[in-house]
């Protein structure tokens, strides 16, 4: 059995972050490196026999590292620590799909834009095309299963009951997925092949843009007379993908896309079409805008921020007894740790919403974002952002997440907070207004503002070429790459 503060080989592991049925997730760090890795260990009532565990590890380990593409998480170990098999994989500093599209429409009423949920599966499908050319299916398509970081982008993870094939195979008799986005083919134990995991993506897409899956029980998919039922689309870019996704999810796998590299492409060049503009605004004052929100770096005291909702840097147990928190402690009085330490010890990446005590604001944001040069600072302020938004904040005040007893960098605090914000605000509805951005020295100030800038300007994305002047433009002979007359006659 894992437990916090083990030590298993190379990795030292700091403590549960998540899970579902049929597995626990626990973030380690690697003790030579200082890097993130997570570690995924099968619960002991799923399969009784560790060999049978530690088969099944073995085989989703061998299936992730075989696939050829930045957006499939990565396995990078597999082992068994005191009868306990676990599956070591890179760790995504972001939150998942499933998560995102829930706490927006509770919080703000709106679902996710047309654009980013084209952009997401466009992504997801680049990873998954990777994966079927070699020989993989991945069986368990669902938005809990697609992470998105704000600063690697999305990445498809879970290949827990992924089966290798060849390109063309096919297999049947073993019905195992989620219910809602499983083929119908799947579904009736039938020979099924990749067109079943475009059927699945098809579920996906569907249940991110309407905030439900297409269809309400398995009957209709088991009699192959399911199609889904689209709302009215609201303008002619909606209408193309719900046509995309009717052909998706058709019950029959010759009436689908053949396979998931169709369907990239199709997604891409709807977000391309689709997308905003997600460059800020500098004013005259040298602060920025990104769409209706006014974003400001500054050196101060985070404890007597004007705003309504202060970030503060948390440990897992909520103890506000250093740096940022100490000062927030001080001012605003004892009651703010002591309605923290209700909620219990918090996983890294976690945000809890408290009262403000004395201080100016109305709630305190408590966000656990590093330990030990570990950082889940992109989580923790995507977690920050959507809590201010359900607890109805228009204005924040955020430090520098991480850069005390976690030991990460300023520049590496500033790039995860800039990122998660400018994602944030990108996906539209925000009611924030306006965010600080709080350090306590000038030269910390500057440091952090020229990320900030870079990550927000977007200074460095490249200018579209347009093409070259209409006018004809003879090489001079001087020039590398002229060719002589003759020698173009006799080319």
């Amino acid at each position: 059995m894992i437990e916090s503060g083990a030590r298993i080989g190379d990795y030292e592991i700091w403590g549960r972050i998540g899970g579902g049925g049929m597995s626990d997730v626990w973030l380690a760090r690697h003790v030579l490196l200082a890097s993130p890795l997570v570690v995924k260990t099968l619960k002991p009532h799923f399969q009784a026999d560790p060999e049978e565990r530690y088969r099944r590890m073995l085989n989703e380990a061998r299936l992730m590292a075989r696939v050829p593409s930045h957006r499939v998480v990565r396995a990078t170990d597999v082992r068994i620590h005191q009868g306990t098999p676990l599956l070591v994989q890179e760790y995504v500093d972001g939150i998942d799909m499933d998560e995102v599209d829930v706490r927006r429409r509770r919080a703000l009423g709106y679902g996710l834009p047309l654009w980013f949920v084209c952009e997401v599966l466009a992504q997801v499908a680049e990873g998954l095309a990777a994966a079927h050319l070699t020989g993989i299916l991945h069986r368990d398509l669902k938005p809990s299963n697609i992470l998105d970081s704000p600063e690697l982008g999305t990445k498809l993870g879970d290949f827990g009951i992924a089966v290798a094939r060849n390109v063309g195979g096919a297999s049947g008799g073993e019905i195992s997925g989620t219910g809602p986005y499983m083929a119908p083919e799947v579904l009736r134990g039938e020979a099924f092949d990749r067109r079943a995991d475009v059927f699945g993506l098809g579920a996906t897409a569907y249940h991110l843009r309407y905030g439900r899956p297409p269809f309400e029980g398995i009957a209709p998919r088991l009699r192959g007379e399911s199609h889904p039922v689209f709302p009215s689309p609201s303008g002619p870019e909606e209408a193309y993908f719900q046509h995309v996704l009717a052909r998706m999810l058709a019950p029959h796998p010759e009436a689908r896309f053949p396979d998931v590299a169709h369907v990239r492409h199709l997604f891409a060049r709807l977000a391309a079409t689709t997308r905003p503009p997600g460059t800020a605004t500098r004013l005259e004052d040298g602060t920025l805008t990104l769409g209706s929100t006014r974003i400001i770096c500054e050196t101060g005291d985070l404890a007597l921020a004007q705003v309504d909702g202060i970030v503060s840097p948390a440990v897992p147990q909520l103890n506000m007894t250093g740096g940022a928190a100490a000062a927030l402690r001080a001012h605003g009085g004892e009651s703010i740790q002591e309605e923290a330490h209700h909620w219990g010890e918090q996983p890294l990446g976690a945000c809890i919403s408290t009262g403000a005590g004395r201080l100016a604001c109305q709630r305190v944001l408590h966000a656990v974002s590093a330990w030990e040069e570990v950082s889940c600072i992109g989580r923790a302020m995507q977690r920050a952002l959507l809590t201010a938004e359900e607890e109805g904040l228009s204005s924040l005040a955020v430090p520098a997440l991480g850069t005390g007893a976690g030991r990460v960098t300023v520049e590496a605090s500033a790039r995860a907070e800039a990122s998660a914000l400018r994602w944030h605000l990108l996906l539209g509805g925000s009611r924030l207004r306006e965010v600080r951005f709080v350090l306590f020295e000038e030269s910390l100030r500057e440091r952090f503002r020229d990320v900030l800038e870079s990550v927000l300007l977007d200074a460095d994305a490249p200018t579209p070429e347009v093409g070259r002047p209409a006018q004809i433009l003879e090489a001079a002979p001087d020039d590398r790459t002229f060719v002589p007359a003759v020698a173009r006659r006799l080319a």
